[in-house]
């Protein structure tokens, strides 16, 4: 079989990652303008919701990475074959629909130990739940999708399929989530619960196998712990909401900031991962990272517009209000720049750690590089949005 070149350069990254990182923009920015509609009712209203958000859509999207991850490598190593009909492809799309949902159970908890609301805590673990199940399945499907067309049209999927597929999550995760909240307030959302616990049931049920345990106990583990931190993310952003909304442009924005971080770290992680199972990888220093940064860096100043002028536009378009002068984009734009390029050097030694610690970086790495991003990007967030209604 004939197998896609790994080999990257500027030229081909602006080919290659460009577009895919545009339709990536273009999806968080039609995610980011439900979120900015809805922010003020979310944040008044539905305050659990707004706490598990960065982790819904970090998480999802990182279960779904690996996901990708792991199939890309198993194409490239020949263990399994690039068809629907191989039992490793679909026991891991069986498994990734029952593992999306237990980080959405984890930050719920932890958000009820801290709001301490009863009846909120049920509305938003119904809402949580069917909109997680059912957005998992297509999720599910998309990822072996792309992964499988990219590798047969001699594509590395590592290049493509992580930014794809998380970008989709974002996309489906906040409109879903005010789909159901509409639902809820339509009385509606109880026979949709118990035929979402039914579909997970039978997703546990086919993912089972004695050769996917490990693969399963990595991927399990590791969602719980970052559902943990992820807590972390969503009570800052909870404690913080008033500044982003006061800000009106970074409502819009915030999903595009996260997942383009996500994005950047994510195709560093698969690409390193093939690249440690593979063995072209033997000294784990800065020197193997350095022709991924020159290729990949540069496009960031093609993606800057996108998550600043753009979002910055529909607020005014939305609110008529602008609240922007030239230091503050300024600050904006060489932040930007500075925070891709820790995000790419983080993901790089993310995976080789992993990979030292005899954990599959596949397993793990998209997963820590996108919590670690949702966390940071956050934090990114929130400054920049202070930097704009204070300059």
């Amino acid at each position: 079989m004939i197998i896609p070149s790994r080999e990257i350069d500027f030229r081909l990254a602006v080919r290659l990652i460009i577009p895919v990182l545009y339709l990536c923009l273009f999806f968080n920015l039609f995610a980011g303008f439900f979120l900015g509609l809805n922010f003020e009712k979310i944040m008044e209203s539905y305050p659990y919701l707004l706490m598990i958000l960065p982790g819904l859509m970090g998480l999802r999207g990182n279960v779904f990475g690996s996901l990708c991850s792991r199939l890309s490598t198993a194409f490239y190593l020949g263990f399994s074959e690039p068809t629907f009909k191989d039992a490793y492809v679909y026991k891991n799309a069986f498994f990734s629909v029952w593992a999306s949902a237990i980080p959405i159970l984890v930050l719920l908890i932890i958000g009820f130990l801290k709001i301490r609301d009863f009846d909120g805590f049920v509305i938003s673990t119904q809402i949580s739940i069917v909109s997680g199940v059912l957005i998992g399945i297509l999720l599910s499907f998309a990822s072996i999708t792309i992964v499988i067309t990219a590798f047969r049209k001699f594509i590395d999927p590592d290049s493509i399929s992580g930014p794809v597929i998380t970008s989709i999550a974002d996309l489906v995760t906040i409109p879903s989530l005010i789909l159901f909240i509409f639902i809820f307030e339509s009385n509606f959302l109880l026979p949709l619960t118990l035929i979402a616990i039914l579909l997970l049931f039978l997703s546990f049920i086919l993912s089972l196998g004695k050769e996917y345990r490990r693969m399963q106990k990595e991927v399990v583990s590791i969602v719980i712990v970052l559902g943990i931190f992820q807590s972390f993310t969503g009570g800052f952003l909870e404690e913080f909401s008033e500044i982003v909304y006061l800000s009106f442009f970074m409502s819009f924005a915030y999903p595009a900031i996260i997942d383009t971080l996500g994005n950047y770290g994510s195709i560093i992680v698969a690409r390193t991962a093939t690249k440690l199972n593979l063995g072209e990888i033997e000294r784990k220093s800065i020197g193997e990272i350095v022709g991924d940064l020159r290729a990949i860096l540069p496009t960031s100043l093609f993606i800057f517009p996108f998550v600043s002028l753009t979002p910055i536009a529909i607020s005014y378009f939305v609110f008529d209000v602008l609240i922007l002068n030239p230091i503050s984009l300024f600050i904006f734009f060489i932040s930007f720049l500075l925070v891709v390029f820790f995000v790419i050097l983080m993901a790089f030694y993310l995976a080789t750690i992993l990979h030292t610690l005899h954990i599959d970086p596949d397993n793990g790495g998209i997963p820590l590089i996108t919590t670690l991003a949702d966390m940071l990007g956050t934090v990114y967030a929130v400054a920049i949005a202070y930097i704009f209604i204070s300059i």
